[in-house]
This record gives structure tokens, C-alpha cells and sequence, in this order.
């Protein structure tokens, strides 16, 4: 068993995480891809016309948008004669939906992606993941509808929330080879989604999103990459269009990019719906979910009825239910099938939320991870955290610190988790942890906005908790917080006590009022574990370690705005979020604050030395403050004279790209820590169509620094030469 140690740094009883780390191998009944493929072919020779067509469509899917009693979202029978399990999907954006009528509550609900994406915690991912996994299991469902790993475009994307990379392709890539191999080490299938350029809501059945070859490759593609990578057992295909042709028939990203150059040897499933022609059976799509949708008995929408798959040649339906059945034995499906629908009915109803994962209570690493995933953003003269010298008196003001459906806990659509009764709301937390510490709490009775500035008044310290919502299907109307958020922030800062400011949000929102208050602190829907994750917080139980993986935009203009047009054009290319020259932040990503702070020195570089990688840098750390403190270093990459096309591709070159973090151990004031990069060909490449790949740069600065706006060591590299200076 893994050591516990993952847990216990955050809450201050660990020196350093270490010793989590889940197999790297195959899982005991996993065959190779290449034995898995051989026995689905096998398989498939022996399979009936009519058996084949209940490989490559869903079933039991309701006109009402649930699936039957017993059954789940997605669903293909077991073939008993050949040992051919059913498959068992599910949603999964914030842990196992619950669509079994009177299962509310019976799964954790886990900090949404976006969050995860916040702890640059590839470890942490991995094990939330792997417990995921096992609630599934423990729901009778063998396959994952997750990760989902599109990387941020329009701010105000409604599923932002729910996308595992942020803004970021590296960063996306590194959470997602943790994630998909978390969940399949614990015997579930993942399904890589939305692919590809699902990156908003706004028409999203039938926007075309128009996206040229290098920022394919460079921005949108590389979490897809890494999930091939990790070994993922299927894809699920958008139901946008991509240059003019809907995904899910779309050769040119199915066939060309993602089974040909990427290299993925599983299957792809539609998103619901998103088949609309037989066609797509030839164009890289093997799998029509929820296949026919039925009234009653009878199946009232779907693209592949029993007299369509008739019309279909043999050959056609084999290489379908091959890629699927590969993955079904890549994974060892048949050997351990569980519970067959729709007598599922035991499982279904069963509580997941008192499951261990490797040795770890999930309700403690909800916590953990939700702890992890808070960013602060702000700390003007140290306030936090709150001791009884700094004050003796809290007002804890805003309808989300006591609202009791925790609608900024989660999110909304398809991935939502209740966080059920167990959830504590922001305010009984802090007022539970200030009792501990005693300090006083006040709260108005009413929304009243004087009542409210009352009370702020008359306490040391004012923390307001604000938050917005946001949906699958429709994208932000704003960016602002929801309630009067920032009418309640402004009436409390002209008190001119002391306020701190924490958001639970969907992803970026505006901040007028930042220069006002004192503290601002962010979790991106935390989930269950919310509110015990911001008390222990603001009273220095542990110390805040996440890193936004998005920018806050400094004002409404510094975003890629929502597109409503049915041709949506990335004419921005490569210039999203931060290396955009012209957006600008109110807090930058990768920007991260601790209780401490940190000083970097003697980085060095050197190509001479490396064992896996083509340049390597080390780095001192060194804990300048006065508390203990983990930090977290970036590697960005500035290419000075870009090479490997055209003057005009040069300039679509960004300033600066994300290509490497490292974390220290927990270090003491006064303590240093030595950290080492090593970089890849990969790393120091740019992707060039008109060279027909990735083209390795000869020049080279490599900036370390906290965050993408606070670059703090310089190193330029001349790899022509294998020399450095």
C-alpha cells in the first residue's frame, strides 16, 4: 500500500509528499494492445449480424433524457455466449452521476476538473481519479464518460469547469496522463473528451470551429496526445463541427490526426446524439451513444435503426466492434464484468461515499484535494492566516457562506454530483474552526445590504463568500459574481475593515473591487469538502498551494469572447490567456500565493549532463519567510529567433510557453532545496505544417519563475552547439 503521506502534508503532519504512486504497468487482467486486438478480431469472426449491432450502438436510453431503471447512461449488452461483458457508462465531471431515481448523495462529489487542474498535483490528480474509479466500480459501471480535457478558449465557456487542462496544453497533457492512468489502474475504462473544439457551449450543435494545423497541434491537441499516451480505452467525438464537418464524421481528426499520427489504438464513441449519418462509420467513429432513444418501446431517434445497420456491409460493422472489443479486453472487462443491466439495482443504490482508495478514506481526500486546489490570490501585509492577535471579531457575510444547496459547490448538466447532506456550508465551517480559535463570528439575518455593511462594521475583520454558476448548454451570460457579489464587496470596503474575499467559481470572473480588500482567495467548485477546505484555510491548518491554471482577466475586454456566428474562427491562433500580448490579468496564470515566501538562485543549465532529457536546469529554492512553505517552480520557454517556417508563422510565435513545473518539499524558513528540470526534444520544439512537424529549436530561453507573470531566473540556451551560457 502507498504511504499515506499525501495526505497527511496538508494537514501539517508530513514534512513532503512522497510515496504515492500509482502502476505505471498493466493492471493484472490487462492484456498488450496488440494481444487485445488479436482476440477482439478473433471474437468478431464469431459474432451474428444481429450481435454485432449491439456492440457499436447504446440502448436504453429515454426520450425523457434518462436512462431506464437499472441501466445507465450509457449502456451494450452483455453476449453471454462469447463472454462479452456489458459496458457501463457513466458521467463523471465531478465523481459518478446519479441518475438511478433515490440515489442523491450516494457518491462523493469531488472538486470539479478545473480545480484539479488548480493543484498542478499530478500525484493528487492520480489518486482522486483512482478513487473515482472505484466508486464506479462500486456503482457497477466499468467505463468513465472523463476525463474531459479541452483546453480553455472563450473565458465564459459554460463547461470550462469541467476541462482538466485550464488554459493550458502542457499542463492539460500532465493532469492528463495522471488521470487516465489512475482510473484504468483501478479496472475502469477512460473515454478522452470532447474531441475536438468543444470549447463552448453558444450552438455547439452545429458551430463549425475553424482552426488551423499549428495551433491544432501546438494549444488544443497535446491532453488529447497524452491521454493516447497514457494509454486511454476510447474517445468520445464533439458534437461541433471542425473546418466545416462535424466531428464525429470529421476523417481529417478521427482517422488522420488521432488514429494515425497520435496513434490511438481504442475506439470512438459519439457524444449523445452527435451521429448524424451511417457515414461516420467509415470517417472514424465506431460507437453511436445512446444509440435509439425510446418512447415507450418504441426507438424514436437515432442514426443507426435496425434497417440502416442491415444496409451496412460486414466489413464496415467488424472494424467498428473491433476497435471496441480491443479495448474491452486491453482492459480485462470480460474477466471481471460485475453486475449485468438491468439487474444493476444492488449496486446502483449502494453509498460510495464511505470507500477507501489504496488505504485513503474518499471524504478525506475530497478534502485534500479540495485544499490543494485553493489559490491565493491576494494577501495584502500578511492577514492571513487569522490568529486571535489579528482579531477577535469576524463578520462572515454573502448568501453563498450559508447557502445550504452548495450551488457553488458544483457544477451544472450533465457532470453534476449532489454534494449531499454531509457538506458543510462555508460559514458553519468557519464558524466551527473560529470557535476553536476563539474568535467570535457575526453574520446579518437578512440579504439586507445595510444590515449586512452593520455588521461588517462592527467586526476586526469582514470575510465575504461570493461565487457564479455556471451549466453544460449555455455559456455565461458574464463574468461577474452572481448575488450582488460585487455590490457586497464594494458596501463592506468603504467600512474600511479589514475583508477578505472567497470565490467559488466556474472558472474566470472579474474583480473591480481587488485593490480594495485585503485577501482574495479562489476555489474553482470545490465539491464536497468546500467548506471545511476554506476554514482550515483561513485559520493556517494548512497552507494554500494551488496555482490558477487560468488567467483572471483584468477586465471584461481581456478575454476571447463567446462566439455566436455558426463559423467560429481561431484567428487568434496560439494568442489565448497568457500568451496573448494584448489580454491583460488581474492575476496571471500560474500566480499562486503562500503564507511564505520564496527566493530563487543559481539556476544553471546544461546539456552535458542530462540523462533523459536535452537540456537540463537546476535551480536553488530558498524559504525567505517566516513560515513553512512548499513552492511551486515554472519552466517557460521563450523561443527568440523561431525556426522551421516562414516569417509569418515566426510571428504567431507566443512570448512565452508553459513547458515544465516542479514542486519543493515542505521547507522550513531559512531552508533550500535544490530542484532539477529536464527537458525534452518535445519541450524545445515548435509544430511547423510547412516543415510537416515538430521542428526542435536551436535558441532558446528557458524563464523559471512563480507564475507566467513573475519570471525570476533567465537562462538563453544554444542547442546548435550543445553549449549553454
Amino acid at each position: 500500500m502507498p504511504s499515506i503521506s499525501i495526505l497527511l502534508v496538508l494537514l501539517g503532519i508530513c514534512p513532503q509528499i512522497e510515496g504515492f504512486v500509482l502502476s505505471r504497468g498493466r493492471a493484472q487482467n490487462q492484456l498488450s494492445w496488440g494481444e487485445a486486438r488479436a482476440k477482439a478480431a478473433t471474437t468478431v469472426a464469431q459474432l451474428e449480424r444481429n450481435e454485432l449491432k449491439q456492440i457499436i450502438r447504446g440502448s436504453h436510453f429515454a426520450a425523457t433524457g434518462s436512462p431506464d431503471v437499472g441501466f445507465y447512461v450509457g449502456n451494450t449488452p452483455a453476449i453471454h455466449r462469447l463472454g462479452i461483458p456489458a459496458l457501463k457508462m457513466q458521467d463523471a465531471a465531478q465523481g459518478f452521476r446519479a441518475t438511478e431515481p433515490k440515489t442523491d448523495g450516494t457518491t462523493t462529489a469531488w472538486p470539479c476538473m478545473l480545480a484539479l487542474a488548480s493543484t498542478w498535483d499530478e500525484e493528487l490528480v492520480g489518486l482522486v481519479a483512482a478513487s473515482i474509479g472505484d466508486e464506479f466500480k462500486g456503482k457497477g459501471a466499468n467505463v468513465i464518460l472523463g476525463p474531459s480535457i479541452n483546453v480553455h478558449r472563450p473565458a465564459a465557456g459554460g463547461r470550462n469547469f469541467e476541462y482538466l487542462s485550464g488554459e493550458d496544453p502542457y499542463l492539460g497533457a500532465r493532469l492528463t496522463r495522471a488521470y487516465v492512468r489512475g482510473v484504468q489502474d483501478r479496472g475502469v475504462m477512460a473515454v478522452a473528451k470532447h474531441f475536438a473544439f468543444n470549447e463552448q457551449e453558444t450552438n455547439r450543435m452545429n458551430m463549425s470551429a475553424k482552426v488551423g494545423p499549428r495551433t491544432k497541434w501546438e494549444l488544443y491537441y497535446p491532453p488529447f496526445k497524452a491521454a493516447v499516451d497514457a494509454g486511454v480505452g476510447a474517445f468520445m467525438c464533439a458534437y461541433n463541427k471542425v473546418n466545416g464537418t462535424y466531428a464525429c464524421h470529421n476523417h481529417d481528426i478521427l482517422v488522420q490526426d488521432l488514429k494515425t499520427t497520435m496513434g490511438f489504438k481504442g475506439f470512438v464513441m459519439s457524444d449523445w446524439a452527435a451521429m448524424h449519418h451511417v457515414d461516420a462509420l467509415s470517417q472514424g467513429m465506431d460507437q453511436e451513444q445512446p444509440g435509439q432513444i425510446m418512447l415507450g418501446s418504441d426507438p424514436v431517434f437515432g442514426v443507426l435503426m435496425d434497417s440502416v445497420v442491415s444496409s451496412l456491409s460486414r466489413s464496415v460493422l467488424d472494424v467498428a466492434a473491433t476497435n471496441i472489443l480491443t479495448a474491452v479486453y486491453r482492459f480485462g472487462l470480460d474477466v471481471e464484468p460485475s453486475c449485468t443491466p438491468p439487474n444493476c439495482s444492488e449496486e446502483l443504490h449502494s453509498d460510495q461515499t464511505s470507500t477507501e482508495t489504496l488505504g485513503h478514506p474518499h471524504h478525506e481526500v475530497a478534502l485534500t484535494a479540495a485544499s490543494s486546489s485553493l489559490v491565493l490570490l491576494k494577501n495584502k501585509d500578511g492577514l492571513l492566516p487569522l490568529t486571535k492577535d489579528k482579531a477577535t471579531s469576524l463578520a462572515v457575510l454573502g448568501l453563498a457562506a450559508w447557502d445550504e444547496s452548495h450551488k457553488y459547490f458544483v457544477g451544472y448538466g450533465s457532470g453534476y454530483v449532489s454534494p449531499g447532506s454531509s457538506a458543510k456550508t462555508p460559514g458553519a465551517a468557519i464558524m466551527d474552526r473560529a470557535a476553536k480559535a476563539g474568535i467570535t463570528v457575526t453574520f446579518p439575518k437578512t440579504e439586507n445590504l445595510t444590515e449586512a455593511v452593520d455588521v461588517a462594521a462592527a467586526a476586526d475583520v469582514v470575510i465575504v463568500v461570493v461565487g457564479t454558476p455556471a451549466s453544460e448548454g449555455v455559456d455565461r451570460a458574464r463574468l461577474s459574481l452572481s448575488d450582488y457579489g460585487d455590490e457586497l464587496i464594494s458596501a463592506v470596503t468603504a467600512t474600511k475593515k479589514p475583508t477578505v474575499v472567497l470565490m467559488q467559481t466556474p472558472g474566470a470572473v472579474l474583480t473591480p473591487w481587488r485593490d480594495e480588500v485585503a485577501a482574495i482567495a479562489n476555489i474553482f467548485m470545490g465539491g464536497v469538502g468546500t467548506g471545511d477546505a476554506w476554514a482550515s484555510f483561513l485559520f493556517g491548518d494548512l497552507a494554500p498551494r494551488g496555482r490558477l491554471p487560468i488567467m483572471m482577466p483584468a477586465t471584461e475586454t481581456d478575454v476571447i469572447p463567446v462566439s455566436s456566428d455558426e463559423d467560429v474562427d481561431y484567428s487568434e491562433d496560439l494568442f489565448t490567456s497568457y500568451r496573448s500580448p494584448s489580454l491583460k490579468a488581474a492575476f496571471p496564470f500560474g500566480h499562486g500565493l503562500s503564507f511564505t515566501s520564496f527566493e530563487y538562485n543559481k539556476a544553471i543549465a546544461s546539456s552535458t549532463d542530462c540523462t533523459t532529457g536535452a537540456v537540463c536546469v537546476t535551480v536553488e529554492v530558498k524559504n525567505s519567510g517566516q513560515r513553512d512553505g512548499e513552492e511551486l517552480v515554472q519552466a517557460y520557454m521563450h523561443f527568440p529567433n523561431p525556426s522551421g517556417g516562414d516569417d509569418a508563422w515566426a510571428k504567431q510565435t507566443p512570448d512565452i510557453v508553459l513547458r515544465g513545473f516542479r514542486r519543493t518539499k515542505v521547507l522550513k524558513p531559512g531552508e533550500s532545496q535544490h530542484l532539477r528540470f529536464e527537458f525534452t526534444d518535445e519541450d524545445l520544439s515548435l509544430y511547423s505544417p510547412i516543415a510537416g512537424g515538430w521542428v526542435p529549436q536551436t535558441s532558446v530561453e528557458i524563464c523559471l519563475g512563480a507564475s507566467s507573470g513573475d519570471l525570476r531566473q533567465k537562462l538563453a540556451v544554444d542547442l546548435s552547439s550543445d553549449s549553454t551560457r
